[in-house]
């Protein structure tokens, strides 16, 4: 048997020393949210689209048979949201996700976490959502009730009680948080490591990816941009 040498065993540790951090990492619990906090002299980092943009965007799609993958919804969604992150690259500024979200203003951030939402959800489902952006769970729900998405926020409601544990207001749910909770600690570790059932959302899987619940979703998240458009770009 041919010895080891120090090299390999140097590199041998090396890797097990960060397959350690990567699990400790990843099952270390979030207790950082997103949360809305009213600022309204909070600027957010509104993109700048033109006066032109805009009707040409509302003439394409007013008079076209609705699209699920090409629709109103989707050119606000790119412009408004796709286009800020591949702008301001938190990612190369060595900050995390919360940080760049809790810059927003309040608008932005639900309209960032339904994008994040259905972005994620349609990739792998609600389970990925709360895997990849925990910091973005409570404000999703935030936002649903303020899209008028009825049925989904009602439904993920249930989800984030199965996945937070009970609670009856989005305050009370915020309040678990406020100091280290070894609860929460076991929640995630067992959600990480997949044990944890979340069954509700299989609910929202079951109409979410339908051709008829997707028209009902991007209209009312077209809507909610044309509501609220100085919130969420600055029109030149």
């Amino acid at each position: 048997m041919k010895p080891v040498s120090t090299l390999s065993l140097v590199a041998i540790l090396l890797i097990l020393t960060w397959m350690f951090w990567k699990k400790n990492d990843e099952s270390k619990a979030l207790n950082q949210f997103v949360k809305l906090d009213n600022d309204e002299a909070k600027t957010g980092m509104l993109p700048r689209v033109s006066a032109s943009w805009i009707d040409e965007i509302n003439k394409k799609y007013e008079s076209k048979e609705y699209d699920r993958y090409d629709n109103l919804h989707f050119a606000f969604s790119e412009k408004l949201c796709n286009q800020v992150y591949s702008e301001y690259k938190y990612w190369e500024k060595g900050e995390s996700h919360y940080e760049f979200l809790s810059k927003l203003h309040d608008t932005q951030k639900m309209y960032f976490a339904i994008i994040n939402f259905e972005g994620q959800t349609n990739n792998g489902g609600v389970y990925q959502f709360l895997f990849n952006q925990p910091e973005n769970a409570i404000v999703a729900l935030e936002a649903m009730k303020k899209v008028k998405l009825i049925r989904l926020s009602e439904d993920y409601e249930v989800v984030l009680n199965e996945f937070f544990g009970r609670f009856e207001t989005i305050e009370e749910l915020r309040s678990k948080f406020q100091n280290n909770s070894l609860d929460w600690d076991k929640k995630w570790d067992s959600f990480v490591d997949g044990y944890k059932e979340i069954p509700q959302a299989k609910v929202i899987e079951g109409y979410f990816y339908d051709k008829e619940y997707s028209k009902e979703f991007h209209s009312k998240m077209a809507q909610f941009v044309i509501d609220n458009q100085n919130e969420l770009m600055r029109i030149e």
